[in-house]
C-alpha cells in the first residue's frame, strides 16, 4: 500500500510555527512563590535533616496504601525476603545490574528469579502472566507526599516497578527529602544533568471510575512495600 507523501504539508505547518516564535525569548516565570510555599519545602538553605523525614515519610506513604517496611543496613535483604514470602512470591523479576547487589542476591536465594537482561519482547509474556513481584532500588523519597523517585534504565528498567502485581522497592533514608524540588535538584546534581527518565512512585497503582468507586491493580502493581533502610548513621560517619 502506497501511503501519500505529506513532507510539503509538514514543511508548511513547522514554517508557519517558526515564523510565528518570537524574536525574543520568552521571560522566565518566577518560581519564588512555590519554592517558597509548602511544597517547595526543602529547596532553599540547608538541606532538612533525613532524620527528621522519615516519619513524615512513613505518614504520607501509608496514606496512600503503601505498606513501609524498616530495616538497617544488616537486615534489608531479610526484610524484602520476609515481605515477598508473606505474599507468596515465587517468582521475582529484578533489573540486570541492580545497585542493590549483592544483598539482593541473599534476599532472593531459593526463589525463581529473572533478570532483565534480554529484550521484553523475548519474554513479555512471562513478565505479564507469571511474575510474582518486581523488586528495585528507589533513587530518593519525598517526605511530604510519601514518593518514590525511580531512575529507570538498562540495569533496572521501568517495568520492573509497572508490571507485577507486587513493587518492591528498597530506599535508604540518606535518600529522602522533604519536598519535590529537594528531590530533583539532588538527583540532577548528582548526575550533573536532568534524566532522561524518571519515575514519581506515589502508592500502588490506582484508578477509579465515574461512581468514584477506587480500585488498585489496574493499570499496574496493586501493592507496593517500601523497605525504609536506615543508613543514616553510616551516612553521617567520617570517611
Amino acid at each position: 500500500m502506497n501511503l501519500p507523501d505529506t513532507r510539503g504539508a509538514r514543511a508548511a505547518i513547522l514554517g508557519a510555527l517558526r515564523a510565528a516564535a518570537p524574536a525574543a525569548p520568552l521571560r522566565q516565570p518566577d518560581l519564588s512563590p512555590y519554592l517558597d510555599g509548602p511544597y517547595g519545602r526543602g529547596s532553599r538553605g540547608p538541606r532538612v535533616d533525613p532524620a527528621t523525614l522519615l516519619a513524615p515519610f512513613e505518614t504520607a506513604a501509608r496514606g496512600w496504601r503503601a505498606e513501609v517496611l524498616h530495616a538497617s543496613e544488616a537486615d534489608w535483604p531479610q526484610v524484602v525476603r520476609q515481605a515477598l514470602a508473606q505474599r507468596g512470591c515465587a517468582r521475582v523479576a529484578i533489573g540486570a545490574a541492580s545497585t542493590l547487589q549483592p544483598g539482593l542476591d541473599t534476599a532472593l536465594h531459593g526463589l525463581q528469579v529473572r533478570r532483565f537482561d534480554t529484550p521484553l519482547a523475548q519474554w513479555k509474556g512471562e513478565l505479564f502472566d507469571a511474575i510474582d513481584a518486581g523488586v528495585t532500588g528507589a533513587e530518593a523519597g519525598i517526605a511530604d507526599t510519601g514518593t518514590l523517585v525511580l531512575r529507570p534504565g538498562a540495569h533496572e528498567p521501568r517495568t520492573l516497578s509497572l508490571v507485577p502485581p507486587l513493587h518492591v522497592a528498597v530506599l535508604r533514608a540518606s535518600r529522602l527529602y522533604a519536598g519535590l524540588p529537594a528531590a530533583m535538584s539532588a538527583v540532577t546534581a548528582a548526575q550533573d544533568d536532568m534524566p532522561t527518565n524518571l519515575l514519581l512512585v506515589t502508592g500502588p497503582s490506582k484508578t477509579a471510575d465515574i461512581q468514584q468507586v477506587l480500585a488498585f491493580g489496574a493499570h499496574g502493581p496493586r501493592e507496593l512495600v517500601i523497605v525504609l533502610v536506615n543508613d543514616l548513621q553510616a551516612a553521617q560517619e567520617p570517611r
